[in-house]
C-alpha cells in the first residue's frame, strides 16, 4: 500500500548524478545515526566530476553492527551510477572497474584490503536471469587482473534495494519523492520558510541551548521527548532548526507546524505500526499541553528510533525534559537591527524595545530601513503582534 512516504522507481530515475550522491550521503548519515556510528568515518564528496579513483563514497573502520547492511564492518567503498546505466554488458563492468592503465586505484586498494565494493544503481532495477550473474561477471573480469580477486566482496544494489533502505527514514523518503513541502517538511524544506531564512544571531545562551538540545537527540537507548517553551518571538522554532542543522540529525528531521497536523496523521499511524522501523526526529510546533500528552503517550515506548521535539509558547511545569528558549543579549539584538543598514548608535537606542526578542528586532530593523514613520508596522502578512497578545490562539 502506497503512502506519502513511498519511494518509487520513477522517483529514483529522476535523480541527477549530484542529487543521487547527495541522497546516498544522507542515507549513510541516517543509517549511521540510527546505529550510533561516528559520522567522521563517512566520506561522500560533493565534487562528482573530478578524478575519484573509481569511488564516490566510503565508510572507514566501521564497527560491527546489525542495521540494514548499508554499512559493513571495516571498510566499504561505493560507486554510484544513475540514468540507464544497468550493468547489462561487459563495457559497463569495465567502466566501473578499469581506467586506461588498469584497475582504478581506490578500487584496487579496497580489494587488496579484502573490503567490500558496492555498486549502487539509482536508475536500474533489471532482474538477473541467473543467480549472482552480474557479480560472477565482475569476478571474472577481476580475475583477469589478479586471480586472487576471484573471491572479492562485491555487491550490486538496484532500485528495489534502495527503496528498502529508505523505508526507515521518512524524511529522506519525502525529499526524494518531492513531497517535502506538504503537511510534513524535511529539514531542507523547513529551512526555506521565510522566517527561517532570516539572519540567525546567537549569543552564549543560545549556543548553550543548542548543545543541550542536541545531546539527547543523539541518545540511542530509548525514545526521547524534549519540550521547548518560551515567549512568542523569542526564537524557539529557529533554535530547534539550528540545533538539528548537523549532518547526523538533519536527515532524520520531519517538521510540522501544528499538533493538529500530526495527531492521527499518516505519519503517526505509520510510526505506530508494529512492523514499521521508522527512525525520525519529529518536530511539532504549536503543540499545546493536551496534544503533547496524547502524542507522547503514543510514542514513548516505540524505542530509540523516535525522537520527539514539541514547541509551545506557554510556560509550564512538566515532568519531561524541558528547555526554556533564552532571550537574546543586547549585543545580539543590536546586531540584528544593524544588518538592515542601521548605524550602531541608532540600533542601540531600540534594543530595549525588543525585550530580547529576535523577531521584534527584525521587525524594527526592517522598518527603520523602509518604514521609519511606522517602526512597529507588521512585515508583509505576518501577524507578529497578535501572536504576542493571543499566543497560539
Amino acid at each position: 500500500m502506497s503512502t506519502i512516504f513511498t519511494v518509487t522507481n520513477e522517483d529514483l530515475n529522476r535523480l541527477s548524478p549530484s542529487e543521487a550522491v547527495d541522497c546516498f550521503r544522507e542515507l549513510l548519515w541516517a543509517e549511521a545515526t540510527a546505529l550510533g556510528i561516528q559520522k567522521n568515518l563517512i566520506d561522500v564528496p560533493s565534487a562528482i566530476y573530478v578524478d575519484d579513483g573509481g569511488i564516490d563514497a566510503e565508510v572507514q573502520d566501521a564497527p560491527a553492527s546489525q542495521g540494514q547492511g548499508i554499512i559493513k564492518p571495516g571498510l566499504t567503498r561505493y560507486q554510484i551510477k544513475t540514468g540507464n546505466f544497468s550493468l547489462s554488458g561487459d563495457s559497463d563492468i569495465r567502466e566501473i572497474l578499469l581506467n586506461r592503465s588498469g584497475l582504478k586505484p581506490r578500487i584496487k586498494t579496497c580489494l587488496d584490503q579484502e573490503s567490500t565494493l558496492v555498486v549502487v544503481l539509482f536508475g536500474s532495477d533489471n532482474p538477473e536471469r541467473e543467480d549472482q550473474q552480474v557479480i560472477s561477471r565482475f569476478k571474472e573480469k577481476l580475475a583477469e587482473v589478479n586471480p586472487g580477486y576471484r573471491e572479492a566482496k562485491i555487491e550490486i544494489w538496484r532500485q528495489n534495494h534502495l527503496i528498502g533502505f529508505l523505508k526507515p527514514f521518512p524524511s529522506l523518503a519525502l525529499q526524494i519523492s518531492q513531497r517535502e513541502q506538504a503537511r510534513f517538511q524535511t529539514h531542507r524544506s523547513w529551512s526555506q520558510d521565510s522566517e527561517m531564512r532570516r539572519h540567525f544571531q546567537a549569543g552564549p545562551h543560545q549556543e548553550e541551548f543548542i548543545v543541550a538540545l542536541r545531546q539527547p537527540l543523539r541518545e540511542t537507548d530509548e525514545a526521547v521527548h524534549i519540550h521547548v517553551q518560551g515567549e512568542p518571538g523569542i526564537g524557539k522554532t529557529r533554535l530547534v532548526l539550528e540545533a538539528t542543522r548537523t549532518k547526523d540529525l538533519q536527515p532524520l528531521v520531519i517538521y510540522c507546524s501544528a499538533a493538529s497536523i500530526f495527531k492521527d496523521s499518516d505519519l503517526m499511524n505509520e510510526i505506530l505500526r508494529d512492523d514499521n522501523p521508522f527512525s525520525a526526529i519529529v518536530v511539532i510546533d504549536e503543540c499545546d499541553p493536551g496534544s503533547r500528552t496524547y502524542i507522547w503517550d503514543k510514542l514513548q515506548y516505540r524505542g530509540p528510533r523516535i525522537k520527539l521535539i514539541t514547541i509551545y509558547n506557554e510556560y509550564e511545569r512538566i515532568p519531561d525534559r524541558c528547555l526554556d528558549a533564552p532571550s537574546l543579549d543586547n549585543e545580539q539584538i543590536s546586531g540584528i537591527i544593524q544588518r538592515y543598514g542601521i548605524l550602531r548608535d541608532s540600533a542601540d537606542r531600540w534594543v530595549g524595545e525588543c525585550s530580547g526578542s529576535p523577531r521584534v528586532a527584525h521587525v524594527i530593523g526592517e522598518n527603520l530601513g523602509t518604514n521609519p514613520e511606522d517602526i512597529l508596522r507588521e512585515p508583509g502578512t505576518v501577524n507578529v503582534w497578535d501572536r504576542y497578545i493571543t499566543g497560539g490562539g
